[in-house]
């Protein structure tokens, strides 16, 4: 899938995208989702899946390409991590955010030219000023500041023609020109996919207590940037989210990235 990447200023550039779990660490209470979710309608018992991702922590994994990455989130926390490696038009980027709303930071590294462009110093967080910003459509955060890295938001409303396989796997398609994030499409991939882009196939599975463990969207038959596959563990169970040492303010130079 080709994510946008407004947010690295990379204009033009696509990015794909793989990604690791986090570790595993303290526990919260979570409640299960729901124990006869296999005697729900498909589609109500797969959006339930997709729901229950908002009450609860969890490690995320995405994979789609050249770049690779991963993170977690904790919904009650309203905190979250994002790390994104790789090559984008044969430009190596890595990029880094951590969400404890309010506040956002960033790291990131695209090579000594762009790294002088925008101001950046391989491995330094910087604190973002969201006063400074035109729009977060292209970084991990709502308006309010809490997390929002288009995991979940990417499904909840674009899911059709949802089938069960058995108990744990599901089909169907979802409609990816609803997406809203830093994971979308880029507009080239969605113009060029055109109507098929509202119904790209998926395969989807789920833990024996209904939570989502596996979303891969097949897009490859109609344009391979339509194509991604994540992946959901520790549910309850991550390394609490905290903020970075030694952050420094971001100078005006790195919102030419976002905005």
């Amino acid at each position: 899938m080709a994510l946008t990447i407004a947010a690295v200023g990379l204009a033009g550039c696509e990015t794909e995208v793989t990604t690791g779990p986090g570790t595993p660490g303290q526990a919260r209470a979570i409640k299960p989702v729901q124990a006869s979710a296999s005697a729900l309608p498909p589609a109500e018992a797969l959006k339930g899946a997709v729901k229950a991702l908002d009450t609860t922590s969890y490690n995320f994994g995405i994979k789609a390409g050249e770049v690779s990455g991963g993170g977690r989130i904790d919904p009650a926390a309203k905190s979250a991590n994002m790390q994104l490696t790789g090559e984008v038009e044969k430009i190596s980027i890595s990029m880094a955010y951590i969400v404890i709303a309010p506040n956002l930071w960033f790291k990131g590294d695209f090579g000594d030219e762009l790294n002088q462009h925008w101001g950046l110093k391989p491995g330094a967080w910087l604190l973002i000023d969201k006063t400074k910003l035109t729009s977060t459509a292209s970084l991990p955060i709502n308006d309010a500041g809490a997390p929002e890295l288009g995991v979940t938001e990417l499904f909840k409303d674009g899911l059709s023609a949802v089938e069960r396989a058995d108990a744990t796997h599901f089909t169907g398609t979802v409609d990816m020109t609803l997406a809203n994030s830093i994971l979308a499409p880029s507009e080239d991939t969605l113009k060029g996919a055109g109507a098929k882009a509202k119904a790209v196939p998926f395969t989807a599975t789920t833990d024996a207590e209904g939570r989502l463990t596996s979303f891969k969207i097949d897009g490859a038959g109609i344009d391979p940037n339509l194509s991604m596959e994540l992946t959901f563990t520790g549910f309850g169970s991550i390394q609490p989210v905290t903020k970075p040492s030694n952050a420094t303010k971001a100078p005006d130079s790195v919102y030419d990235l976002f905005n």
